[in-house]
Order: structure tokens, then sequence, then C-alpha cells
């Protein structure tokens, strides 16, 4: 009895303790894990930045992607800062993935502290607590936070940047509008949408303390133009190296995919979005909490720079059709400013009249717990298992059969993940590409390996047209000295 009372009290004490020890403990897992599994191509493409700076020295301003052929690979991308940092810590310990993973989780937990911070200003300790708990066990939010990818950068970076605004508001000292503005464009320039989703927050925080004057105060000049001018400057960059190299992530060329807004008009892709939303980030029984604190009144003003945040959040699904729909992590703001909304209505638990409604909150919040440790470990940490993966078993025997040096063509769609995994360089291609006078136009390049999976284009759709797997056997056969050709992967030498 006196150790539960210990803990209660130690608890009541430490909060922010207690919070980060159990979003490090709910990330660990797994850590060593290769790139596989869910999104493994943007970790792919992270991680082979990271690699190439290792390799290829530690040229900040033109990072190297994979799938650039027999090119030097340098490529249009966000600001490559996460991959950098990691190549660093490569120059002593080598290249190994869980340093990557175990970044992210110290990014993640720096975010938590300040979420937490900046929730205990607006809405109290008990709100703070019960939101940043429910924040850091969501699976989504668990599994991003410790993938080998910036997302959890970003998210730090953009509720600092929101903390920041608000202490110098509060107090005036000129460092933390600094902070702020440092922080805010750390955020765009590895997401560019951070403008809009933290940037509304602020820009309402701001309003609410000047009005109208705001746009003749100097400082918020200043601020909004350091944000820009560095953002702008990037991209600015990253373009002169896409039209340099033909390399891009689709964010201003023809190439792109992220605009077509013709979804927009579509029941099934806000559907799609609010099911997602519901079972994959709010793990079901969250949902029914947030909208009931959605409803409870808001004692300030202040208090509704989260319901703009989530309008942001809105306004970049809107703007980003494609994007939205497609990377499920495109919601993870969403969750900033969603969980303050359950934090609120969890931390007046104790204050309901309805014994029915406490003890349905109770169970919500339980189910929450057991739900979302079964979507992580079903449908996030089982993909991660290399036995289980044709991708990684692949990818072994290319670095078996192959020379290091070797240029492939990899028919794996868009996905990067069989390159990086195989540590090789080469073309990336659908099976419809894969012809005679292709194969002849890339050995001419340089290529000397045509390989592939039988079971799956990319390393998440599965390989279904019976045709073309038999066409792709018979250029096998008949195009390439075979190394491998089971029922599961392909090997050819394409001289």
């Amino acid at each position: 009895m006196r150790m539960i009372k210990n803990a209660q009290k130690s608890l009541e004490q430490h909060p922010i303790l207690f919070l980060l020890i159990t979003g490090l403990s709910t990330r660990l897992y797994n850590l060593q894990s290769p790139i596989l599994g869910i999104h493994s191509w943007r970790q792919a493409d992270t991680a082979a930045m990271a690699r190439n700076f290792y390799e290829n020295g530690y040229n900040f301003l033109y990072p190297q992607v994979d799938w650039g052929g027999n090119s030097s690979g340098y490529c249009e991308t966000e600001f490559p800062i996460y991959s950098y940092i990691i190549a660093l810590i490569y120059k002593f310990t080598g290249v190994f993935e869980a340093y990557g993973r175990l970044l992210s989780i110290i990014f993640a937990l720096i975010g938590i502290y300040f979420l937490y911070r900046l929730i205990e200003d607006y809405l109290g300790k008990k709100t703070a607590f019960w939101s940043c708990l429910i924040y850091s066990i969501l699976p989504l939010n668990i599994y991003y936070s410790r993938t080998f990818q910036a997302e959890s950068m970003t998210l730090m970076a953009g509720i600092i940047s929101i903390y920041g605004f608000s202490c110098w508001l509060n107090s005036g000292k000129k460092w933390q509008l600094l902070s702020s503005a440092c922080f805010l464009a750390l955020a765009c320039l590895l997401k560019v949408l951070p403008i809009v989703y933290f940037g509304l927050p602020i820009a309402y925080l701001a309003y609410l303390n000047y009005g109208k004057k705001m746009v003749f105060k100097i400082s918020i000049w200043l601020y909004v133009g350091f944000v820009s001018i560095v953002t702008i400057l990037w991209y600015y960059h990253a373009h002169q190296i896409y039209l340099e190299s033909n390399l891009t992530f689709g964010f201003w060329s023809n190439q792109s995919d992220r605009f077509k807004f013709s979804l927009l008009v579509s029941v099934q892709f806000w559907l799609d979005i609010l099911f997602r939303l519901i079972f994959r980030h709010f793990a079901v029984f969250g949902f029914p909490i947030f909208l009931i604190g959605l409803t409870m009144q808001r004692k300030a003003a202040q208090e509704y720079m989260f319901d703009v945040g989530l309008l942001g959040v809105l306004i970049t699904t809107i703007a980003v059709p494609t994007s939205s729909y497609i990377h499920e992590y495109y919601q993870l703001p969403f969750m900033v400013f969603a969980v303050p909304f359950i934090g609120k209505v969890l931390a007046n638990m104790s204050h309901l009249a309805s014994p029915t409604l406490k003890y349905s909150l109770t169970t919500c919040l339980i189910l929450i717990f057991a739900l979302g440790s079964g979507i992580y470990a079903l449908d996030y940490m089982r993909p991660e298992q290399p036995k289980k993966s044709d991708v990684y078993a692949l990818a072994q025997q290319i670095q078996a059969l192959t020379p290091p040096s070797s240029i492939v063509v990899a028919m794996t769609g868009g996905d990067p993940t069989l390159l990086y995994l195989s540590h090789r360089k080469g073309w990336l291609v659908v099976p419809e590409q894969i012809t005679d006078d292709y194969l002849t136009q890339r050995t001419a390049e340089g290529a000397g390996y045509l390989v592939g999976n039988y079971t799956v284009i990319q390393s998440y759709a599965p390989f279904t047209d019976i045709a073309q797997k038999q066409r792709i056997r018979t250029i096998i056969q008949t195009r390439s000295r075979v190394l491998v050709n089971t029922d599961r992967f392909f090997i050819g030498a394409i001289p």
C-alpha cells in the first residue's frame, strides 16, 4: 500500500518524468530493425541520404538518393538536416539504422516535453498530463516517432515554435522570439506545410495579443520574414538541383502528384481520411472523447489556438490532397492539436456527475491502450520482421551475387527499399517499363542486373498481374543470364 502511495506521490510531483519514461519505453521495441515495413520507402530514402553523406563526403547542400541510375544521385529534397546528423553519428559508429530510430525517439521525447509545457500554460497540469499520456501511447504516434524519417523532428520543431512564441508574448524576451522563429523555420524546411498548421496558431496568438496592430509590429515582420526567406532559399536551391539532375521528390515539378484536387469532391476520399483518423490515429476509442472535448467550453480565447491548429491541418489536407491521402503521417500534426481536447475530458472525469459517463470514459481509456497496442503490434511491427519479407530476402541475394559497384534496374515501382537494403544504386521501374529496348538503353548506361519480386511491387503492393509476371519471366530467361529465378524473386545479369 505504501508503494502505491509513494508511486502516486512521485507521479504527482514528476508528471513529465513519468510521461518521458512512458514515451521512451513504448518506442524502444525493435529498434534494430532494418528498413522494412509500413512506409519503408520514405525511410529508405532518408536512410540512403544519411549513408551517402557518410560514404561520399559530407556535402550538406547536395543530398544523394540511390535511384539516380548511373548519375551522382543529387536530388531535390527537403532540408536534409536529419539525415546529416545521422551521417555524423555514422562517422564514429559506422552505419547502423538503430541510431536513426533512436534520434527520432529523442526528438519525440523533446516534443512531448514541450507539448506538456504548452498545454499546461493554457489548460493546466492535469489536462497537460492526460493529453501527453494519450499522445505518448497512440499507435501511429509511437510508430512514426521511431521510424527513420524526420516526422518527429518536424513535430518537435513545430511544438517548440508555438511554445516559444507564447513565452515571448508573456515575457517580451527576444531570445524566445528568435528561438520560435528558428524552430518554425526548421519545421518548414523539413516539410513546408508546417507554415500553415503551426504558423496559423502562432498568428492567432499574435492577433489576440496585438489585434490589428500586429501588422505594424516590426518584430512580427522580422519573424515572418526570417521564416519565409530561409524556407524559400532552401527550396530554391533544391529546385536548382532538380533542374540539373531531373531527380526530385515531386515538390514543384511536373512529376508531382500532390495536387490532384479532383479528390476533394470525392466522398470516398473524405471517408477514408476520417476512417484513418478514427481507427489508426485515435485508436477508435479516443475519437468519442475528442468529440466530447470539442464541445466543452473554452475558458479563455487563447484556448482556441488548438482549434486553429486543427483547422490548419484541414487546410493542408485540402492543399495537398494526394499526399494527404497516400501518406497517413500527414495527419500526425492533427493529433498535436487534438489531444488537448481529450486531456480536458479526462482531467475533468472526477468532477462528472454521471457515474455512467465516468465508467464509459474509463472503459474508453482502457480500450485505447488495448486496441492501440494491437494495431501497433499487428499492423506496424509485424511487417518489420526480416524473416517474413521477400524484399529483404532478395536484397540479401543481390548483395551476395552481385559486385558492390553494380548498377541495377529494380522492378519496385517508386519504392527504393530494395536498393537501400541491397546497398546498390540504380533505376526504379514498374513491370510495364521492362522491354528489350528499355533494357538495351539501361545496359548502355551501365546497368548490369535486372532484379525484382514476383510477390510484391514496391514493398507493400501485391504483384497480382499474372500476364505481366509471365512476361517478366520470359524476359529473364531470354534476355539475361539468370542468377536467381524462383517463385518469389529474380536476379538476371543483363550484358
